[in-house]
C-alpha cells in the first residue's frame, strides 16, 4: 500500500488516539531533556526520536518535520543550542529516516539500515575530527569506577583486584572506544526499531511487513572481513584498527544469531509469553554475546533456518 493510501485509510478509520503535532515534539524534546539530568536516564535520549517516527506514519513529512523544529527548539531554549544539534543530527534524523523508508514501503529493516549508515557517518566523521574528545567521554566512566571517591571503602585486597579489572578494561576502551560510538550507534537504532514494532503490532499491524527480522542474513562478505580482520591483529600497525572492525562485525553477527534465536522461538507450540521467555533466558546467559556472535557467524554458511521451512512439494 502507498504512503496516500496508507494516510487516507487512517483518515478514515479515525484513529482514537493520534500523536499530534505538539505532542510529539513535546514528547521527543522531554525524553531527550530527562536524559541530560541523570547517567541512569540516559538511555531515555535513545527512543527521543520515536514520537517522530510515529508523527512520519500518521502525518506525513512535513508534519514530523515540524515536530522535529518544535522539539530542537525547546531543547535549545532549555539547555542550548549544541545540544538542540545534537539532538537532530544523531537521534531526530536517523528516525525520520527510518520512518520515512516505512512509509515508502522499503520496510523496517531497510528503514533501519539507512538510520544507521546515516549515525555511523555521523560518528566517523566526529571521530576524525574530535578524536581526543570522543576517547575522554568514552573512557570517563571508568575514571570514576577508579577514583578514589569510589574505592574508599574497598578492602586491599578487593581493591587491588577491582583495580585491576577497571584498568584492564580502561585499556581496552581507549583502544576500541570508536566501535564503542558505532555499536552505541547501532543500538540506537534497534531501541527505536523495537518500540515502534511493538506500537504498530497494537496499534497498526498493516505498516509491518510480516517478520522481517527474523530474516536477517548477512552475506558472506562479512565472514570474509571478519576472518581478515582477525589476521591483522597479529600485525602491530593495524591492531587497533583490526580490533575496532572485529568488535563492529561480532556485534553484527550477534544480530543474525538473535535473529535465528527469534525465528525458532516464535515456532513453538506455546502462548506468546513463552515465546518471549525462551528469548529472555538466551539473553539472560552470560556468556549471550559469545554464543549469539558464533550462532550468526556460522549461519552464514549453515543457514539453520532453512531446517525449520516446509519440505517443497513435489510439481
Amino acid at each position: 500500500m502507498s504512503e496516500p493510501e496508507r494516510l487516507s485509510a487512517l483518515a478514515e478509520r479515525g484513529d482514537p488516539r493520534p500523536v499530534g503535532l505538539w505532542a510529539a515534539g513535546v514528547s521527543a524534546a522531554l525524553l531527550y531533556s530527562v536524559s541530560l539530568f541523570s547517567p541512569y536516564l540516559s538511555p531515555l535520549a535513545f527512543v527521543s526520536a520515536f514520537p517522530l517516527i510515529v508523527q512520519r506514519l500518521r502525518g506525513g513529512l512535513g508534519g514530523a518535520l515540524l515536530a522535529t523544529l518544535g522539539a530542537a527548539s525547546v531543547v535549545a531554549f532549555v539547555f542550548s543550542p549544541s545540544q538542540a544539534g545534537v539532538f537532530c543530527c544523531f537521534l531526530a534524523a536517523p528516525g525520520l529516516l527510518m520512518g520515512e523508508a516505512m512509509a515508502r514501503g522499503r520496510g523496517m529493516v531497510r528503514g533501519c539500515g539507512w538510520a544507521f549508515a546515516l549515525l555511523s557517518l555521523e560518528i566517523s566523521a566526529v571521530l576524525i575530527f574530535a578524536s581526543g574528545w570522543m576517547e575522554a567521554h568514552a573512557l570517563e566512566p571508568l575514571e570514576q569506577l577508579r577514583s578514589t571517591a569510589f574505592v574508599k571503602d574497598l578492602t586491599p585486597e578487593r581493591l587491588a583486584e577491582w583495580t585491576e579489572q577497571v584498568t584492564t578494561l580502561h585499556d581496552a576502551m581507549a583502544v576500541v572506544y570508536p566501535a564503542f560510538y558505532i555499536i552505541l550507534g547501532a543500538f540506537v537504532v534497534l531501541a527505536n526499531a523495537a518500540l515502534l514494532r511493538f506500537y504498530l503490532a497494537r496499534r497498526d499491524p498493516g505498516w509491518l511487513d510480516g517478520d522481517e527480522f527474523e530474516g536477517i542474513r548477512w552475506p558472506l562478505g562479512l565472514a570474509v572481513a571478519f576472518v581478515v580482520s582477525g589476521a591483522s591483529v597479529a600485525l602491530p600497525l593495524l591492531r587497533p584498527a583490526a580490533y575496532n572492525v572485529l568488535l563492529v562485525l561480532a556485534f553484527f553477527f550477534a544480530l543474525e544469531g538473535l535473529a535465528v534465536v527469534a525465528f525458532y522461538s516464535r515456532r513453538l507450540a506455546g502462548p506468546p509469553l513463552l515465546r518471549v521467555a525462551v528469548v529472555i533466558l538466551v539473553l539472560a546467559n552470560p556468556w549471550a554475546s559469545q554464543i549469539l556472535a558464533l550462532l550468526g557467524l556460522f549461519d552464514i554458511w549453515i543457514d539453520f533456518r532453512k531446517w525449520a521451512e516446509p519440505p517443497a512439494t513435489g510439481a
